[in-house]
């Protein structure tokens, strides 16, 4: 989100636990980054009571789609009082029909499905130590109500601020990813990850073994006096721009330990006898039985899962192939830390975008936030493993010719000997 610098009036947090209104124009300390919730970019008072450090709203899901519902996503029609009209607009995490809006990309997913269907995802509805949902926006899950399948909550919270930090400064809370936190669920997820080229500071977290970090980075440099829009490395930004239609030039580009941070609430669908290819939460299983769907698999590792048609050439019916030859952003890969063939704004589709270093993750299959299908995944699971010549896949792209690289058939060869058959 854009805002403008206050040049008049400038709130500042002082030692005590109020706002208070400065009288005179204070020069910002730091580089006004454009990004709405950090630096001169921050007006606290858009969230916060200026009497106090009190929230506007009582359940942060519902502070959060203040601004990020559609319908309330610019200054001019926010859902909190006192918001001064200067023109941001917010990423839309939730529309208002399922219908995306143009011009912008919801690469997690929309949170309106799971506000139709507790099953088809996310249902952030309780703030911390409530025993029951008390989020005026979001539906709470009338069966699993704050337990997350496979786990459990250690401190009752489950709202927006579960997964993400309000604020995007790299401190021992958040990470640079989308304002992912590093301590999710009671456990520190993701240490200090500057060796890799992202802009984070240690702070008091101690990375926990049985974690991987995130190591992508859709936020720039901002240690020294310059906000630099590029990782720390001088690699591109791996995030897509949200405020343009998502697609294979305009994708995430996902590195690190995406698995293992859902695996921070889910953890009894992860890890396992080294069927997923590290330790995840160090749970085992006996022989080598796994629960779910294995994830942190290396490609190069796929074979034993019958998982080998990520990259193949497919034949069909029109003699056209339909599957990209590379990276695939409808189902996206982990890219391995030294690789960076894969770029947020640009065409990956070629071969050589894809090694056996990448790695599957939840969020091959599933979206963060919530789809229009059972369990927040990408494509129907009960629908034809093939899309027919001329129909709409589930991103809204005409095939161009009788496709089984869909769903499931992305990475698993589904049979046959004439048409719908993969050429290895």
């Amino acid at each position: 989100m854009k805002k403008a610098i206050l040049t008049s009036v400038i709130l500042l947090l002082a030692s005590a636990p109020a706002f208070v209104l400065a009288t005179a124009p204070i020069p910002a300390i730091a580089p006004n980054a454009h990004l709405y919730h950090s630096d001169a970019g921050l007006v606290c008072s858009d969230c916060h009571v200026p009497s106090g450090a009190a929230l506007k709203k009582k359940n942060i899901t519902d502070l959060c789609l203040s601004c990020h519902a559609e319908g309330h996503n610019t200054s001019a029609t926010a859902d909190l009082p006192d918001v001064e009209n200067s023109g941001w607009t917010a990423p839309v995490v939730m529309t208002a029909t399922g219908v995306r809006p143009s011009g912008m990309a919801m690469p997690a997913g929309d949170f309106y499905w799971s506000n139709q269907d507790s099953g088809l995802g996310h249902n952030p509805a309780y703030a911390k130590g409530a025993t029951v949902a008390d989020s005026n926006a979001m539906q709470a899950d009338p069966v699993l109500g704050n337990r997350p399948p496979g786990g459990t909550i250690s401190d009752g919270e489950w709202t927006c601020h579960s997964c993400h930090g309000s604020h995007s400064r790299f401190d021992a809370e958040n990470s640079a990813w989308r304002q992912l936190r590093r301590r999710v669920n009671g456990k520190n997820i993701t240490g200090n990850v500057s060796a890799f080229g992202v802009e984070s500071t240690s702070g008091n977290v101690t990375q926990d073994p049985d974690y991987e970090p995130i190591k992508s980075n859709s936020r720039g440099d901002m240690q020294g006096g310059n906000y630099v829009s590029m990782r720390k490395d001088g690699n591109p930004l791996e995030g897509a721009d949200l405020f343009r239609a998502e697609g294979d030039g305009n994708k995430n580009v996902y590195r690190g330990g995406f698995s293992s941070f859902c695996s921070a609430c889910h953890g009894n669908f992860h890890g396992g006898n080294n069927e997923t290819g590290s330790i995840d939460n160090g749970i085992s299983r006996v022989g080598g039985a796994w629960v779910k769907h294995p994830s942190n698999m290396r490609l190069g590792d796929s074979a034993k899962y019958g998982a080998t048609a990520y990259t193949a050439a497919v034949s069909n019916m029109q003699r056209t192939n339909p599957n990209p030859a590379g990276y695939d952003w409808k189902y996206p890969l982990v890219k391995a830390d030294y690789d960076f063939t894969v770029k947020s704004v640009e065409a990956s589709a070629s071969a050589t975008t894809v090694s056996g270093d990448d790695r599957i993750m939840c969020l091959t299959c599933h979206k963060a936030h919530a789809t229009q299908f059972r369990n927040m995944t990408r494509w129907d699971v009960k629908a034809h493993s093939f899309i027919a010549s001329g129909e709409s896949d589930f991103a809204g792209e005409p095939s161009n010719g009788d496709n089984p690289a869909y769903g499931c058939g992305k990475c698993h060869q589904m049979g046959g000997t004439v048409a719908f058959v993969k050429a290895f």
